[in-house]
């Protein structure tokens, strides 16, 4: 049963976040008759971005989201008030942002923004090659995503802290300022998971 979700909604994901923008890029250059790769990356990105940002708006708005989202921001206080070295506590925790440069949220705009051009570079005509090429490439992508977030938040000032920004901007949806109880559950799991 578990396999199946796993297939179903993997299947989901590449249908939403791949298929989609791709059959309605692949419409718009048949219709304007560009023939850029760039361009069309470009805006196949574009797409993948805007259904990814519309479907976190679209959760948001969902009542039971909103103490997701709260419990996301007391995760990233306490990974901030960890990082600090400062000792692990609600009160302290509580003193920072609820936006964090390495999160998840971030690193999915991250994939997005590199896929534009790692696809771009990876040029294929036909529309199977380009559907082929953006799921064999995915691990790829996410790899050089993943050293772009790790490298600029070890460096504030790089030029790389350009392309986490809008992840950062992005996180103002999916975080929530937590209350005390929620800090202290985060605590209490960050201190479970440095057990292990």
């Amino acid at each position: 049963m578990i396999a199946s979700q796993l297939v179903l909604g993997l299947g989901f994901n590449i249908l939403l976040f791949i298929l989609l923008p791709l059959v309605i890029t692949r419409l718009l250059q048949t219709q304007l008759g560009f023939q850029s790769s760039l361009l069309f990356n470009g805006i196949d990105g574009f797409f993948r971005v805007l259904v990814f940002v519309t479907g976190l708006y679209l959760v948001a708005w969902m009542k039971d989201m909103n103490r997701v989202f709260q419990y996301h921001g007391a995760e990233h206080k306490t990974v901030y008030n960890f990082e600090s070295r400062q000792e692990l506590k609600v009160v302290n925790a509580q003193k920072f942002s609820t936006l964090h440069p390495r999160c998840g949220t971030s690193f999915l705009l991250v994939v997005m923004i590199v896929s534009i051009l790692v696809f771009s570079i990876a040029h294929f005509d036909t529309f199977g090659g380009k559907l082929l090429s953006r799921i064999v490439l995915l691990p790829l992508v996410a790899g050089i995503s993943y050293e772009i977030i790790r490298y600029s938040a070890k460096h504030p000032n790089s030029i790389l802290r350009l392309v986490t920004l809008p992840g950062l901007w992005l996180q103002k949806i999916t975080t929530k300022p937590p209350d005390d109880h929620q800090v202290e559950i985060a605590i209490r799991a960050l201190e479970e998971a440095l057990t292990v």
